[in-house]
């Protein structure tokens, strides 16, 4: 039976969006496998929680820095800031969402959606790959996606159209840098309950688990295994590639 999380001792992983939701949880997790993890997210209150409950408070090897994804210099400082030496797994969480129908969709929403989804991970992959090919052994990059990549909703056409476009992103960017051993795959999780689907309440959370096989919302924790597994030696032959994380919703339409 494997343990619910891999030993990462002496390895540095770099979240962003790590202050809540998915991001968070998955901070976390790599903190309880014992890596020194650099956390990054645009709201410093909410690093400094995680700062608070899973780092000094038990010792854990923890680096925060706030970060807006968007802007170049700052995901630059980002990675330059590593005083762990060297950096083996990048996981891209950062994101936002909107729930709008395209006719809807005003032009400043438009943008901070490509901005924030599509420019921030074509920030973090560059940077990423700039760092990790100095590495004899590569690295990995696991980006979170969503299953709207594959399965659009009526009501998030752009959101839908970002997810789509990093998913590309990240495929390409795997056969780019393979020669160099750096993996990249997506990680595309469906419904979960994190604070960015605070829509999901009371009677539409419970319909929507209805629909999903194994009946329930996932939870952030339910992102932590894959992500995981996805950053450790148990999947070097494993690269450019989507993993759905959905509870069976698309298979069970």
């Amino acid at each position: 039976m494997f343990p619910m999380s891999l030993d990462f001792t002496h390895r540095t992983v770099l979240v962003t969006g790590a202050g809540s939701g998915i991001g968070r949880a998955i901070a976390a997790g790599f903190l309880d496998a014992g890596a020194n993890v650099i956390a990054s997210d645009i709201n410093m209150e909410q690093l400094n929680e995680l700062r608070s409950r899973h780092g000094c408070a038990s010792g854990r090897p923890l680096h925060i820095l706030r970060t807006d994804v968007r802007e170049r210099e700052q995901v630059l400082a980002l990675f330059e800031s590593n005083p762990f030496g060297r950096l083996d797994a990048v996981v891209h969480a950062a994101g936002i969402t909107a729930s709008l129908l395209l006719t809807e969709t005003d032009d400043e929403t438009y943008r901070k959606l490509i901005e924030t989804n599509v420019n921030g991970t074509f920030h973090v992959l560059q940077e990423a790959v700039s760092v990790m090919r100095d590495n004899a052994e590569g690295g990995t990059i696991v980006v979170i996606g969503s299953i709207n990549a594959m399965w659009p909703l009526a009501n998030q056409a752009v959101y839908t159209a970002t997810k789509a476009a990093i998913d590309s992103l990240a495929k390409s960017l795997a056969v780019e840098v393979a020669p160099l051993q750096i993996r990249v795959n997506v990680v595309a999780p469906g419904a979960i309950d994190t604070p960015m689907n605070h829509r999901l309440t009371g009677e539409r959370k419970a319909a929507l688990a209805a629909r999903i096989p194994l009946r329930r919302i996932g939870i952030p924790e339910d992102l932590v295994g894959i992500t995981q597994f996805l950053s450790s030696p148990l999947s070097s032959y494993i690269t450019g590639s989507t993993f759905v994380v959905d509870g069976g919703f698309i298979v069970g339409r």
